[in-house]
């Protein structure tokens, strides 16, 4: 198992995982920092969260096979270790039924605030509206 865990250095604003691409890796972060960004090519970028050492990043997607709702980008020189997907369904396989179920059921939940989120982000802003 030891020799299926790999570590990977990102340089600094280097990405780690692309919003609505799908990946085979998730990452736990030994130092650095990685920003998590909603929109983040788009017209009005959200920061969701700053994380650092003991973080895990990609993880959602590895639950539900889904693509990444958000980018995460090294804002330093960041050191994580990648851990595949295979590595991680015989992880998730290992737990029992019902606490695997309602990991799934969080996931998915979270995917739906995000969609809300979204929604209202992108939502007119009629006080901006001028007559012309």
């Amino acid at each position: 198992m030891a020799s299926r865990i790999k570590r990977k250095t990102f340089a600094e604003n280097s990405y780690l995982l692309k919003e609505g691409e799908q990946t085979e890796t998730a990452f736990l972060i030994m130092s650095g920092s990685v920003e998590v960004r909603l929109s983040d090519l788009g017209d009005n970028p959200h920061t969701l969260a700053v994380l650092s050492k003991g973080d895990v990043v990609g993880e959602m997607s590895l639950i539900d096979n889904s693509p990444h709702m958000a980018s995460a980008i090294a804002i330093e020189e960041t050191e994580v270790v990648a851990l595949s997907a295979e590595e991680f369904k015989e992880r998730i396989d290992n737990m029992d039924a019902v606490t695997r179920g309602i990991l799934k059921i969080l996931v998915k939940r979270i995917r739906q605030m995000r969609d809300i989120i979204g929604m209202k982000s992108s939502e007119t802003n009629w006080s901006e509206w001028k007559n012309n």
